[in-house]
């Protein structure tokens, strides 16, 4: 890290360690209010600082072109107006990455856990060879705020002057930028010294929470995100990202874009993402099971206001209509069941359920 970014992150902390956020890695934990985050008022909008997230800047003449070739979405549909959920595979088709992409003045922003910014970088470079296109780590650049909840849209009208209407909308006012995403939740965007500024303007209207209530917004959507602890281990199918709009079956070819096309067309998803809660503590990477045999593996995890979890697994389809037939999955060999969740999307060959409708 070179010394002025290194400044630019640091003095972002320490305005939030000011305004007293705690600090854990990467992440914030809490604004000394854990009880009221873990139960916050419907009607309150809660107001987090994203440190774990990281970007990639894309600039040059044929990034649009580049990043084509290597997502699983059509970026041509990216635009100043709009943004778009991609997936980074392998070329056996195994998500490295689930990406957020919008566009800047110079090319593209991909959004993603900071902890695989860089190595992500490193390997998408592989690949640029003789095109024009220039790919940096900007996470230390870019001060990030997460708005969750049903009024954080109208805050961002209000406070921001960003109107966003539905979800992957983008918006631009004054160097900050805002995008609507799954969950009731807009991702703000803006350098370090903006961020903190349209934070203090924030602050006093929003609840001050750390980020597993961001986290746990984006589950509720059934959204994942793919960690450190889950690369390389589900195809985009798996994730259901052919069915919250992170895959294009229209475009051209993109790294693993056969394995995804032949299982959109020719084969049968035997695992997919479910919702479920627990009374135990999860985190990405451990494994479920269901009658002492492997049925899946978490990928994202949150907790839940009953001190426990909710989380996004990737599980057996026959599994998972065990579980809500009865038949208990656990957390981990001899862990704690899991209740099924609605999803807010229904997956294929079940009914629809809506997200309130518990399991």
């Amino acid at each position: 890290m070179d010394k002025a970014r290194f400044r630019m992150n640091k003095s972002w902390r320490q305005a939030l360690a000011d305004r007293g956020a705690r600090v854990d890695g990467d992440r914030v934990t809490d604004f000394g209010q854990t009880q009221r985050e873990a139960q916050p008022a419907v009607a309150e909008t809660a107001l987090t600082a994203l440190l774990s997230e990281g970007f990639i800047l894309a600039s040059g003449e044929d990034a649009l072109a580049f990043l084509q070739g290597q997502l699983s979405n059509d970026i041509e549909q990216v635009s100043s107006a709009r943004a778009q959920l991609a997936a980074y595979c392998t070329p056996k088709g195994r998500v490295l990455a689930t990406l957020l992409l919008w566009q800047t003045d110079n090319g593209y922003a991909l959004g993603l856990p900071r902890e695989l910014c860089e190595s992500t970088r490193k390997r998408l470079q592989m690949y640029v060879l003789r095109s024009r296109v220039r790919l940096a780590d900007a996470s230390d650049q870019i001060a990030v705020l997460g708005l969750a909840g049903a009024g954080a849209r109208a805050m961002v009208h209000s406070e921001l002057g960003i109107v966003l209407s539905s979800t992957y909308d983008v918006g631009s006012n004054g160097g900050v930028t805002a995008i609507a995403l799954p969950g009731d939740r807009v991702q703000v965007t803006a350098d370090v010294e903006r961020g903190i500024e349209t934070w203090d303007r924030l602050a006093g209207r929003c609840l001050l929470v750390g980020e597993e209530t961001w986290e746990a917004h984006a589950i509720a959507a059934g959204v994942p995100v793919i960690t450190s602890a889950t690369q390389d281990q589900f195809t985009p199918h798996m994730l259901n990202l052919d069915l919250v709009g992170g895959v294009s079956f229209s475009k051209g070819c993109y790294t693993g874009q056969e394995i995804v096309a032949r299982t959109q067309y020719l084969g049968q998803v035997k695992r997919r993402l479910a919702r479920f809660a627990t009374t135990g503590r999860a985190k990405p990477g451990v494994v479920v099971y269901v009658e002492g045999q492997p049925a899946g593996m978490v990928v994202n995890a949150a907790q839940s206001p009953a001190d426990g979890s909710e989380l996004l697994a990737v599980v057996q389809m026959q599994a998972a209509q065990s579980a809500a037939g009865g038949v208990a999955l656990r957390l981990g060999a001899e862990g704690p069941p899991l209740r099924p969740l609605a999803l807010p999307y229904p997956l294929p060959g079940t009914p629809a359920r809506h997200a309130g409708d518990g399991g």
